[in-house]
């Protein structure tokens, strides 16, 4: 296992700063999550610790080794793509055996070690498959194989599920989970998939154009974020944002509590429209026309109908501030902020 170190790392392409100057510790043993938009830089920094994209600037070390410099071949790293990179030609033991061959492992440890790791990835029965004969989920579990193995300190992995359909990623998803469990290994995961992060992390860390937006756990990162960008970002679907003056007005679309008449003592009441209605199970999705703004409800209540007027209405603790920059505002941060709950009512009509 290892912890991973980003001191003062800046990332250039020519004139084009991807990230500047960025701190991030990743904890040892954690399954921590890049996740964020094409283009945020969680690729290079997955790149940096695998040494095939080195820093401009600053460092990158292993359990307080600086292996800024070091050779690929020698950091302690085992990588999985989204795209696999297993050999066509080769059946499965010979793909998951073809790096412990490289590295002059003997024959025997290397029998002991395939039949270990096939087992934990449910490839036993395949071993004496090709690839081309086997699905998409179980060509993943090559790749995952063959990184294993290696019994890496560290895994790295990039959008290794998004070649996969929407059920098998699911089903994937949780045997990854139940891998790492098993294993106690750092995983590094990069996603642009916000669910794909909530679900899978014991650390999420959420970057826009080469910042760190925020880091903490799914728990914190969804129920406490600190700016509005991470608010929007977590959570199907985002939550809503409302201008309030200068400030921003913000809550989830499951805590907004649906009805014909306002919620006593909810601060927060207007009047809406429903737009459209998704069914979806166990909750219902709700597009509303709330005056000039068009807002999202979740909600277990699948009684409400397209074109139906109903009343929105939400609790004091279910309501978050941001001020002009998209900062969060917490109670504790100003000494007013129970005016910021009296101005969310301001405009109320219900």
């Amino acid at each position: 296992m290892a912890e991973i170190q980003f001191v003062k790392v800046t990332k250039a392409f020519g004139s084009n700063k991807v990230i500047e100057d960025l701190d991030l510790t990743i904890q040892d043993g954690k399954f921590t999550v890049l996740v964020g938009a094409s283009g945020c830089g969680k690729t290079t920094l997955l790149r940096m610790i695998a040494g095939i994209g080195p820093a401009t600037s600053g460092h990158v070390l292993m359990d307080g080794k600086d292996i800024t410099d070091l050779d690929p071949a020698k950091r302690d790293i085992a990588m999985v793509f989204q795209n696999y990179a297993i050999y066509p030609t080769m059946t499965v033991k010979e793909n998951i055996e073809f790096g412990l061959k490289n590295r002059k492992v003997p024959k025997e440890e290397r029998e002991k070690l395939i039949k270990e790791y096939a087992a934990v990835v449910g490839l036993t029965d395949y071993l004496d498959r090709k690839p081309g004969t086997l699905s998409g989920g179980q060509r993943q579990r090559i790749a995952l194989a063959r990184a294993m193995v290696k019994k890496p300190k560290v895994f790295l992995m990039d959008e290794p599920l998004s070649n996969l359909d929407a059920k098998l990623r699911v089903a994937m998803r949780t045997e990854l989970i139940e891998m790492h469990n098993r294993l106690k290994t750092t995983f590094i995961y990069v996603t642009h998939d916000q669910t794909e992060a909530m679900a899978m992390a014991d650390q999420i860390v959420l970057m826009d154009k080469g910042r760190i937006m925020q880091e903490a756990s799914p728990e914190v990162i969804y129920h406490d974020p600190n700016n509005a960008f991470t608010a929007q970002f977590i959570g199907t679907p985002p939550m809503n944002i409302l201008p309030m003056g200068e400030d921003k007005l913000g809550f989830r679309p499951e805590r907004v509590q649906l009805g014909t008449q306002r919620l006593e003592g909810a601060p927060f009441a207007r009047k809406g429209h429903i737009l459209t209605r998704e069914m979806l199970g166990s909750e219902t999705t709700y597009k509303i026309q709330m005056g000039d703004e068009a807002i999202m409800v979740k909600s277990p209540d699948d009684t409400f109908q397209y074109d139906q007027d109903v009343v929105l209405s939400v609790r004091a603790d279910d309501l978050y501030f941001f001020d002009k920059d998209g900062q969060r505002i917490r109670r504790g941060d100003v000494s007013n902020y129970d005016q910021y709950i009296q101005r969310a009512g301001g405009n109320n009509n219900a």
